[in-house]
Parts: structure tokens; sequence; C-alpha cells
């Protein structure tokens, strides 16, 4: 895995330095600041079609000018993801066209894949023996079973409350985890004074918002390349957000898309550090009692907050924060209504479709992509709980 002869390019906000691809883990090399990913839309090819390399979908056709090669075994067929219309849904919320992706019919059930697929590329370049991260879950499973493709090992640190189902197949797929008692910043704190030489792939790598850019061209490739207006996206760490951010803005630069589309981030309202920035025009500040159903959205501090609030300020986006009852509704009605599978994170999506109508930042005339970034199997106990509360 080599981009120094392609597109894609790591800098440092914050120091404003470049830093070499290949010598690099996730932190700045000159002032230990938080990496970002930059595309020189000069270096991508000339039209949509033949961005990547014909007959492949996904990061094994977009990879390659990122610095994936396309016949790296660490892809495993993510990727690939159409938005579905779903009418029903776009005439109860009340905007033009409403497409639903679910990234859930990845390899193992989330949007993780596409960041590990070049996070695990990366350390196998660079010889490591194996990689080590924190998670909510889902990056854990996937981790594992990247690594275990690779023949690297995987060390994940996860909370108590993470579902069983993903320490159950982050083990099955040979990874070592170390479960936390308490929440998310607990196991985030054991991940950061644990020691070791394994190569890290948590939610700051700049490898995983490589990942979310080929997520970016292939929304864009399941509508022709005729950008919707708005993107509406559950948003916990801002690697994902980032990085469609990224691919979305060189697109325009290339030619290759006429508009960039604005995008939203969602976020339950227990635990919104991002929408409270971005509603304030504040400074980042972690959300002091994270309490959200949807754990994977329950990050108090945000690894990528800034780049996330950057992301929807260059789109002329926003941010919106729904209550877990209200999402909750929303996946089961997109499930029950519109035959589509959305999880309980996609459902935060939804509802903060409804709420951007409410607050006139959607409208009728517009075209809405809502992301759901985990397959619907891996909440679907809190879905259930949600029908049974609710007289099922």
């Amino acid at each position: 895995m080599d981009a120094d002869d392609g597109p894609a390019e790591l800098y440092c906000p914050t120091c404003e330095a470049t830093v070499p691809f290949r010598h690099v883990a996730v932190d700045c090399p000159n002032c230990g600041g938080v990496l970002g990913v930059r595309l020189d839309p000069e270096h991508l090819p000339g039209n949509s079609s033949n961005l990547g390399i014909e007959g492949r979908s996904g990061v094994a056709r977009f990879g390659p000018p990122l610095g994936l090669a396309g016949e790296s075994p660490t892809h495993l067929g993510a990727g690939g993801t159409i938005p579905v219309e779903c009418p029903s849904l776009a005439a109860e919320q009340g905007v033009g066209t409403l497409l639903l992706a679910d990234e859930g019919r990845n390899p193992t059930g989330s949007a993780a894949d596409r960041g590990m697929a070049f996070a695990i590329a990366a350390a196998a370049d660079r010889d490591a023996d194996g990689v080590v991260l924190p998670s909510t879950g889902h990056a854990a499973q996937s981790a594992a079973a990247y690594a275990g493709r690779a023949g690297l090992s995987s060390q994940a640190f996860v909370p108590s409350r993470t579902p069983f189902l993903n320490k159950a197949m982050a083990n099955v797929h040979g990874g070592d985890l170390s479960v936390v008692e308490g929440r998310y910043g607990d196991a985030l704190e054991a991940y950061e004074a644990a020691d070791g030489d394994a190569f890290p792939v948590d939610p700051r790598s700049p490898y995983r918002q490589l990942g979310a850019v080929t997520l970016a061209w292939d929304l864009l490739a399941g509508l022709d390349w005729a950008g919707p207006d708005a993107i509406v996206l559950p948003v916990g760490h801002g690697h994902r957000i980032a990085g469609l951010q990224t691919g979305l803005r060189a697109a325009v630069e290339a030619d290759l898309l006429g508009t960039m589309p604005r995008l939203y981030a969602a976020q339950p309202d227990g635990c919104a550090p991002i929408v409270a920035a971005v509603q304030s025009d504040a400074t980042l500040e972690p959300a002091d009692t994270p309490d959200s159903i949807v754990g994977p959205l329950e990050i108090p501090s945000p690894a990528l907050g800034g780049r996330a609030i950057d992301a929807i300020a260059d789109s002329d986006g926003g941010a919106i924060a729904v209550s877990d009852d209200d999402a909750l509704a929303a996946a089961v009605d997109a499930n029950a209504t519109a035959g589509v599978e959305c999880s309980a994170t996609g459902g935060v999506a939804l509802a903060g479709v409804s709420a951007l109508v409410d607050d006139d930042e959607l409208n009728a005339d517009d075209t809405v992509v809502v992301l759901d970034p985990l397959a619907v199997a891996a909440e679907s106990d809190i879905l259930r709980s949600h029908l049974m509360r609710q007289g099922v």
C-alpha cells in the first residue's frame, strides 16, 4: 500500500505539515496532532466511469487511486452500497426523494469494514505484527476479521456494555478483547494506558478516513453521479463524515460532481457534543453525562469532532439531535412500512431527517440520502424492546 504516486495525501491541520504516506501511524510526527486526508483532484481520473478499476465495486474499485491495491486480500468485498429509494418514507418525512444506504451489507455488517480495509492493509504494509484499537463493538469485530485475513493479531478494548454479538464475533474472527467495566470512555482510557507496539487503528486513523472516501464515491456511483441535495448520517467520532466530505469535495473539484451535497450529522440527544458545538457555533466540548441506548453513538469526546465540524461547514450542512425514542420509532417504521432494514443507529439519521424538515433545513424538493452504518440484526433486540414497550 503506497499512495505516493496517487491523489491521497496525509496532512496535519494543526501544524500544516504534509506527512509521507508510509511513515506514519495515527498522529502527526511533528506536533502530535490528528492527521487528516487530502486528495488532489488533478490526479483523479477525468470522468466518473473510470474512477478506479472497471469491473470491481466498492473498496476494490476505488481503492487503487487511494493507495489500496485492487488485488489486496484485505478488502473482503467491502463496499458497493447502492442507495435504495423509499417513496413512503419520503412522503412521511416531507422530502422529495429519500434513499437509504444500507452499510450493514458489508462483510461484518457495518461501515467499519471500509476503514479497516485500508487501516489493516496499511499495518500489513508496514510489517506490523498486530493492530490495536478501542471500540464500542463493531469496529472491534471488523478489525479482527480483517486482521485475521492479513495474518495479523488484533487487540480491542471494549466497554462491558458492548453487545454480545460483537464480542463473540471478534473472538470468532481470532481477535483478543479486553472488556473494560463501564462505557466507551473507560475503554478508551484503558487503550491509551496500555503498553505495546501494535499498529493503532483507532478512530483517529487517517486510513479509516480513506475508507469513508470510498463510501462517498460508492454513493455517487449508485446515483449515476447525480449527487443528492443532502446526506444525513449518524455521527459518533466524526471520521465517517470527515471522509465523506473529503471524497465529495474532491469529486466536485475534479468536475465529476456538479454541486457539493449538504452534510448533516445526527446524534442522540443524550450524547450530542458535535451538535452542541455546531448549533452554538462554539468550541467542541465533551458531553458531561453521555446516556443513549444507541451504544455506537455514545461517544462523549469524538476523536475527529473538529474535522466533523469542518466537514459540515464546508458543505453548508448542519447538525441535529434526536431522542432515543424518536430514533427507535423511525427505524421500526422504516422496517415495517418501507420494506428496508434499518438499525437503531440508522434510525437516528432517519429521525434527524424529520427534525431537519421541521427546522426548514430540508424541504419538499430535496433529494436526501440517509446512511445506515449497521446491519439491523446487530440491534434487533433494541428495536424489539421498543415494540414491546409499545404493547406490540
